[in-house]
């Protein structure tokens, strides 16, 4: 076996130990998390739409805004007007 092998594995079993736990959570932490991370989505389509900024909509943008919430999308809008 290489050792290619050997970290597919690994991945393997990390993704079901956090499969595991996220499962493990209560549904009020995940409908919430769901329903920041839809804030989000819709404060950077808002930013978007009202500014002249080419704000990126992806999963990480939007779960970036979702978790922090207002300082989350100060700092996607700081990431795309320096990088």
């Amino acid at each position: 076996m290489n050792y290619e092998t050997i970290l597919s594995y690994c991945i393997g079993a990390l993704i079901v130990v956090f499969c595991g736990w996220l499962f493990s959570l209560r549904t009020k932490g995940l409908l919430r998390l769901l329903f920041n991370t839809a804030a989000g989505a819709f404060l950077l389509v808002a930013l978007s739409f009202f500014t002249p900024l080419s704000l990126p909509l992806n999963p990480l943008t939007a779960l970036t805004v979702g978790i922090l919430g207002l300082p989350g999308a100060a700092l996607v809008v700081v990431i795309v007007c320096f990088l």
